[in-house]
């Protein structure tokens, strides 16, 4: 049973993948998009396929199960089923550090360290309040809570001294932007989040125990190092999307309750289940910002957004909370 699932979700997120290589200001068709690929197509189509959409689909599958796997992480160790990856303050510090950056260059590859430093930091911060309080799953969502609150207001300090180019682009960046995908740099990072997240699913029995609460984990094996490297692990599979592609709300919150509804909440099947469908939904999204409004794009992070924040007031309304 669990083996359909998982070819209906393959073969669905293939389905989705060349959706995406289709859609875009130029509608091309499946013959096209296989005559490039297979055919040694060349020309306007080629470039479209070859320059832009494939590099660009590549990253929006990575990041996509990035996040999503970073959300089931996060659900589990803090023992709640309304947490995301940013909830760690990740956002908030990525965005201090982009801001920051772009008062001293506008050049992609420093501002995305920048931020990468800056959710790290923001991290660290929260892990180490938290430690101090035990790690108790309340104190990290609180002071990451409290955290993210005073890096946006920081972010608003930066904005009022930056000049209008910068703040438009540091806020496409905030609003999820996919359009600096490169093939070495997606090769890069889908191999370091590929290993984050096989490296989540051989914590997958850890991951089960520490749902049941502290104490029923203390009491099978499961130590305070093993939800320590949980969550780095976790925040990890968030700070490296977000420094390269901006804030993307709702993929780790929204993927991992359909991931838990279709595939159970055994983690050896929802860490790789929700790494398909966080994938699949982010594609999807971006597919649908460069259709909408052409010639203009918007931004994936608007879209997942919009609709992910829709879905799950309807989950909230039909379930009658959480």
């Amino acid at each position: 049973m669990t083996a359909g699932r998982y070819i209906l979700a393959i073969v669905l997120l293939a389905a989705v993948s060349l959706l995406c290589l289709c859609l875009g200001t130029v509608v091309l068709s499946p013959a096209e998009v296989f005559t490039v690929f297979f055919g040694g197509g060349s020309g306007t189509e080629g470039g479209i396929l070859l320059g832009i959409r494939l590099p660009r689909l590549l990253m929006a599958l990575t990041v996509g199960a990035s996040l999503s796997v970073s959300g089931v992480v996060f659900q589990a160790v803090l023992k709640n089923p309304l947490a995301d990856p940013y909830i760690t303050g990740v956002s908030g510090g990525a965005a201090f550090g982009a801001a920051l950056a772009a008062l001293i260059t506008s050049s992609f590859f420093p501002a995305a360290i920048a931020a990468f430093l800056g959710s790290l930091a923001a991290v660290l911060t929260v892990y180490l309040i938290s430690r101090l309080r035990g790690l108790g799953s309340t104190s990290m969502v609180l002071s990451g809570v409290a955290l993210s609150f005073m890096l946006s207001s920081g972010v608003l300090l930066l904005f009022s001294i930056l000049r209008s180019e910068e703040v438009h682009r540091v806020l496409l960046w905030l609003m999820g932007d996919l359009s600096v995908a490169r093939y070495g740099l997606v090769a890069r990072m889908g191999a370091f989040l590929a290993a984050l997240i096989g490296l989540t699913i051989l914590y997958h029995r850890q991951m089960d125990i520490i749902s049941f609460g502290e104490e029923f984990a203390s009491s099978l094996g499961v130590t305070r190092r093993d939800v320590f490297a949980l969550f780095w692990i976790g925040a990890m599979l968030a700070a490296v999307p977000v420094a390269l592609a901006g804030v993307i709300g709702f993929v780790g919150l929204v993927v991992p309750h359909l991931a838990r509804f279709f595939f159970g909440p055994r983690h050896a099947h929802l860490v790789p289940s929700a790494a398909l469908g966080g994938a699949m939904l982010l594609a999807l999204a971006d597919a649908v910002g460069r259709t909408m409004a052409p010639p203009y794009e918007i931004p994936a992070g608007v879209i997942t957004g919009f609709f992910g924040g829709i879905f799950f007031l309807i989950v909230l309304i039909r379930r009658g909370g959480v």
